[in-house]
Parts: structure tokens; C-alpha cells; sequence
């Protein structure tokens, strides 16, 4: 068999979950196109020496971390779907707003090679950090997500056995709309002074949920006790980061910084969305370095709250 190549990584879909951990049956809904995916599993192996041997003898598994990293790129609203209904309530907890707690829900991706398929089934899911990035203006937005799962199931076929019993849903339609680029204008305002149009040369966002795993043993559909660190998954303090890249051309962020003037709010045009950040604080020590040539300066705020409209 040849090495897995380009257009062979699936899809990302996701099924919304009831109970926490169990995949529904209904079809999948339409994430985004996964341009990168990293299984990011550890079994914590622990090798026990006896003796007889300087080498070891036996070896057990301790708590199952789970969970991946996925990059998709995201495409304009089509019919039901909408990229809120994925990144923004499992991020921030709903499609309008931040919320103290998070939904889950079950994730398949894997690989699709001729007419093989290859799944991954990730039940339990919750997005542990976003990262939305526009790389310039006209580029895609990149949707960064380290996601935290309870379990991890491959197959063949649909049809998952083990921790669970279940037939996973139908695959959705193909959504083919445009893939959502960077068009609009970021809004910025400074000690309410106003909105101001702002023109960063690049900008990302990043909200990290620090989620807590809770440790737990759990008695499978086949009767075999599974080890896991994630019988639940918390949510811990919330971080949220923006941070931009913007051409040197006058003295107002660093006069900012210096007199820890208040970003009252910040606007960023996601297709027909603006996210608003409010509540804005400077992080400390970002001031630009200076040389002879073109300079640029960088900008690093922690926000306490947003919404979506």
C-alpha cells in the first residue's frame, strides 16, 4: 500500500451529544475541511522489573489521555450549517455568547483511501483551546482546535463496539460554498474613544478553556473495565487572547501600553459574524523592537468576554 497522500484525510464531522461521552445515533453534521488532524493519545505505559533480568517484565497502562488536534478551514453559511455551530458552542458555549459551561460531542475523522475507509470515532468531546488566525488579508481563516475526548474508537465501518455499542450516523451533504477568507475590516476602541477602523497585517484569536480530566474507571458494552482520565471534563479558568501584527506608523499602541488605557472593544468580521471583544487589558512587556528599516509592532490583549452577532 502506497503512503497516505494528499486528499486522503476525511472530513471533519461531529454529532452534538445528550449525555456526555455517548454518541447519539443521528447524522452527522458538516464541521469543516480538515487540512491537518494529530491524534494526541497517550496511554501512560508504565514497565515493572522483577527478577531474573535487567530488563523489564511486565507492563501495565495507566489512565488513558485522549483527545486531538485538528486545523479545518471553515466555507459560507449553507443551508443549516454555520460555523458557530461548531467552533463557537464548543468554545465559548453557545452561537451568541460565552457561557460557564461547554456541550460535548462525538467527532469522526480518519482517511479515505480509494474506496477504504478508515475511521476515527472520538466520543466525549470538548474543545480545550481555539485558535481562529487570519494569516493576511483575502487568506482563509484557520480554525486551531486542541479537543479533549473521553475515548477513541478505529474502524472500518460505522459500526463501533467496545466501550460502546452503537452505530454511528449518516455522513451530511457535502457543504461546497465559498471558503470563508478574511474580507472585512477589524474595529478597534481605545478608552472609549469610539470604534476606529484598524488594519492589522495579521491577527489571531485564541480561547482556552483549560479543561480539568477527571479520572475514572468505566464498565464497557463488552463487559471490559476501561481506564480513563476522562470520566468527566471541566472547564477551568478562561483565557482570551488576541493578537495582531500592524506596521509601525505612530506612537498610539505603545502611549496605550504605557498608560494602560482600557480596549474598550475590538471587532472582528468573520463572513456575515462579528465577534466583539470586550473588557480589553494590555499584556505586559509587548513593545516593539526598533531598527533601521520598515518596523512593524505587535499587539497582545486579554479580553474578559465576547459575543457573536
Amino acid at each position: 500500500m502506497a503512503a497516505y497522500t494528499a486528499g486522503e484525510i476525511k472530513k471533519f464531522f461531529y454529532v452534538p451529544e445528550t449525555y456526555f461521552g455517548t454518541t447519539p445515533t443521528t447524522a452527522l453534521t458538516w464541521g469543516g475541511e480538515a487540512s491537518s488532524f494529530k491524534p494526541n493519545t497517550d496511554f501512560h505505559p508504565a514497565f515493572h522489573e522483577t527478577s531474573g533480568s535487567r530488563s523489564f517484565s511486565d507492563h501495565t497502562r495507566d489512565a488513558t489521555d485522549v483527545g486531538f488536534n485538528v486545523k479545518c478551514l471553515a466555507r459560507a453559511v449553507s443551508g443549516g450549517y454555520n460555523w458557530t455551530n461548531l467552533w463557537a458552542v464548543y468554545t465559548f458555549g453557545s452561537t451568541t455568547a460565552l457561557t460557564e459551561h461547554l456541550g460535548s460531542f462525538t467527532a469522526q475523522t480518519g482517511k479515505l483511501v480509494g474506496s477504504s475507509h478508515y475511521y476515527d470515532f472520538y466520543n466525549g468531546c470538548k474543545i480545550n483551546k481555539l485558535i481562529i488566525q487570519a494569516d493576511g488579508p483575502g487568506k482563509p481563516y484557520i480554525f486551531d482546535a486542541d479537543v479533549f475526548s473521553r475515548y477513541v474508537t478505529q474502524k472500518t465501518s460505522k459500526t463501533i463496539t467496545g466501550l460502546q455499542s452503537v452505530t454511528v450516523g449518516a455522513d451530511p451533504s457535502d457543504i461546497t460554498t465559498a471558503i470563508l477568507t478574511w474580507k472585512g475590516i477589524l474595529q478597534i476602541n481605545i478608552a472609549g474613544g469610539g470604534l476606529a477602523n484598524w488594519y492589522p497585517r495579521s491577527w489571531k484569536l485564541t480561547v482556552d478553556n483549560h479543561l480539568g480530566r477527571e479520572e475514572g474507571n468505566i464498565l464497557g458494552a463488552d463487559s471490559v473495565k476501561y481506564s480513563l482520565s476522562a470520566y468527566q471534563l471541566s472547564e477551568g479558568l478562561r483565557d482570551i487572547i488576541f493578537e495582531a501584527t500592524l506596521p509601525a506608523q505612530n506612537e498610539t499602541y505603545t502611549a496605550a501600553k504605557i498608560a494602560d488605557s482600557a480596549v474598550t472593544s475590538l471587532t472582528l468580521p468573520i463572513d456575515a459574524k462579528t465577534i466583539t471583544l470586550t473588557g480589553g487589558v494590555w499584556e505586559a512587556n509587548d513593545f516593539p523592537e526598533f531598527k533601521h528599516d520598515l518596523n512593524e509592532e505587535t499587539v497582545r490583549i486579554r479580553f474578559k468576554s465576547l459575543t457573536i452577532a
